[in-house]
């Protein structure tokens, strides 16, 4: 099973805003949006991450799960791939702040597409009860996050090697510039 694959294109968090420490409520993968919670209990720098709900689709805006792809273990060749990388139940990651105008890229796998492909000037937007964003093509103007895809991009080769196939990695971006995010 292949992850979602994120790029911090260019976020104003990285250089200027704010970057979160979260604890991962369930499994996650980079690529994925919540809503940032309040403080743990006992820490004073990590807080909850809360999935979307038809409710706060409307009220909250998003952050962006962005966290170092380390794996450890090394046995083979295939586990360095980002795209081998899920972050654990209960693990502490980053969550970027997202403002108008930020532009990151997410692979395929973490949004949920209308249809196999992602259309270009289609938008994403939080939906119930998930971490993944969503394809939509038409708005309905309560949304507190709204996305809109501007590019797909195809990063990757593979290489074919006779009769046991191919190798690899080729990832599908889906571009997205932040067009509202309510804070």
């Amino acid at each position: 099973m292949a992850y979602s694959v994120v790029r911090l294109d260019n976020l104003k968090a990285v250089y200027t805003g704010h970057i979160f420490s979260v604890k991962a409520p369930e499994e996650l993968q980079n690529g994925f949006v919540g809503h940032l919670g309040g403080f743990v209990s006992g820490e004073r720098e990590v807080r909850t991450l809360e999935k979307p709900t038809t409710t706060s689709i409307e009220q909250k805006g998003l952050v962006l799960i962005a966290h170092s792809p380390i794996n450890y273990d090394e046995t083979r060749m295939a586990n360095a791939s980002e795209q081998n990388y899920k972050i654990a139940q209960d693990e502490v990651v980053r969550a970027y702040e997202l403002n108008e105008h930020d532009i990151f890229s997410v692979t395929k796998e973490g949004i949920d597409l209308i249809g196999s492909d992602p259309v270009v000037g289609n938008y994403v937007i939080a939906q119930n009860k998930s971490f993944k964003l969503k394809e939509v093509s038409t708005l309905n103007g309560k949304e507190a996050f709204v996305g809109k895809i501007v590019a797909k991009e195809t990063v990757g080769t593979t290489t074919v090697v006779g009769a046991n196939g191919t190798v690899g990695r080729v990832l599908e971006y889906v571009v997205i510039e932040v067009i509202k995010n309510v804070k």
